[in-house]
């Protein structure tokens, strides 16, 4: 008896430790100013604000919608490419919109916020090391854009902010549909590097309604007009693949004198909802065609122009087309 008591009396005292040791974040999950270990290099995804560094804490906290619940938090450190440093940001995703705050050279930060009312398309770029996510919104009749670059360790993390933006912006077609075997097959004929991207860009849960392949666009010259690409049209969105070509010698510091520059392939991925497509145009010229993209948000447009092979100008009004029927329908 006299054991079994000793026993419930140390147990007693240690949940009053653990209780008293325990900071208001691990307990409840809440505001706290203790912050989580952050990668220095790569990015992070946070549990909190509080976890965010300053000035970004900061600065996220006077911003913040008021009972908001946050959806995601990614912090990237600063990241230097050749003679560039971009500033430290974290990007946060909520259920109405997503705001960036941007350390500032003064030591500060600034802070770039939208609701997905206003959001007009996002843009993710991957070359060698570097990252890019690039979001255009509307604001007092005008169209602005943030950029953050990151090291493309973090790549997932983005595409997971993207996933969760396009569900926000149109949150009626979100996962609706389950990738099969038969829609994958689609892509198996495709070059492999724009086959690799559209399986890994692919917008999840969404049916495909389209899928076009090109190859890079010449001018009479044998000049590069427009890289290969491809267009790939769901029932919420279309995504435009681009290839992209840099100079691995030029992208590093006092490369050698002898060395030839290497040509390094990456991507630029767009995402545009179909909610947003306010109107389109395929034009036929010398050497190309054009789709113009119309895009409206509730504060603001801008216009998208996608160069293609002339070849193709058919199926890609009969593609967008499809896009167009299928967004009236489910009004």
């Amino acid at each position: 008896m006299l054991l079994e008591t000793l026993n419930l009396s140390r147990a007693a005292s240690e949940l009053i430790d653990y209780w008293q040791n325990e900071t208001p974040l691990k307990r409840f999950g809440g505001l706290a100013t203790q912050s989580m270990e952050i990668d220095t290099r790569f990015p992070t995804k946070l549990n909190t604000v509080s976890d965010a560094p300053e000035p970004l804490r900061s600065a996220l906290v006077e911003s913040f919608p008021s009972g908001q619940p946050v959806r995601l938090l990614v912090h990237a450190p600063a990241f230097t490419t050749g003679d560039e440093k971009s500033p430290a940001t974290v990007l946060a995703v909520t259920n109405n919109g997503w705001l960036v705050a941007s350390e500032t050279e003064d030591g500060g930060a600034a802070v770039e916020k939208s609701d997905f009312s206003d959001t007009l398309y996002l843009q993710l770029k991957s070359i060698l090391l570097l990252g890019q996510l690039r979001i255009s919104f509307a604001a007092v009749d005008t169209s602005y854009f943030v950029t953050i670059k990151f090291d493309t360790v973090g790549d997932e993390l983005y595409r997971e902010a993207i996933d969760l933006m396009l569900a926000g912006i149109d949150p009626a077609l979100t996962g609706v549909a389950e990738k099969d075997r038969s829609e994958a097959s689609m892509f198996e004929a495709w070059p492999m590097k724009i086959r690799n991207e559209a399986k890994r860009y692919w917008p999840r849960g969404q049916r495909f309604l389209a899928a076009i392949q090109w190859p890079a666009v010449f001018d009479g010259s044998q000049g590069e007009l427009a890289p290969a690409g491809a267009l790939l049209i769901t029932e919420r969105e279309l995504v435009v693949i681009a290839e992209e070509k840099e100079f691995a010698a030029e992208s590093r510091p006092n490369p050698p004198a002898a060395e030839e520059p290497k040509e390094i392939f990456g991507g630029i991925i767009t995402f545009v909802p179909r909610v947003r497509l306010n109107d389109f145009h395929v034009s036929h010229q010398e050497n190309f065609g054009v789709l113009a993209l119309r895009l409206h948000a509730a504060h603001g447009g801008e216009k998208l122009e996608i160069i293609f092979p002339p070849d193709d100008e058919i199926a890609v009004s009969k593609a967008m087309e499809q896009l167009l029927l299928s967004r009236a329908s489910a009004k």
